[in-house]
């Protein structure tokens, strides 16, 4: 998939954000891209936040799926560094406008045997040097 720099600044918006997010992960789960674990990323510019980003599966709950959900594409096969290099740019993207985390999201998968998926992002402290 090869993501690095194809996450358009428009993502960044808290709706776009979310949407993006939702498709980044539905795309890497669907290309069996290991998403029970956690990440963390530091910025060495001051005006990001690092944060950590921890990804767990759900048991599923059909009736709470968007039959149709409305995401953006990406492209149809990703690797766990593709994902890296992804997820990194778009919380970048969404620092640059404004947006806060330490928050979570849960994505629904419309198929009854698909799990559905929690995304937390929280904001770590700066290393100290």
């Amino acid at each position: 998939m090869s993501q690095a720099n194809n996450i358009p600044a428009w993502a960044a918006s808290p709706e776009e954000f979310e949407r993006t997010l939702e498709a980044l992960v539905s795309t890497a789960r669907e290309n069996e891209v290991e998403l029970d674990r956690s990440w963390t990323f530091r910025h060495d510019e001051p005006e990001y936040d690092d944060v950590m980003v921890e990804i767990t599966s759900l048991a599923p709950q059909p009736e709470l799926a968007d039959p149709a959900p409305d995401q953006p594409s990406v492209a149809s096969s990703t690797t766990t560094s593709d994902f890296e290099v992804a997820l990194d740019e778009l919380l970048t993207k969404g620092q640059k406008a404004g947006m806060a985390f330490d928050r979570s999201w849960t994505f629904r998968d419309s198929n009854p045997d698909s799990n559905d998926t929690m995304v937390e992002i929280s904001r770590l402290a700066k290393a100290s040097c």
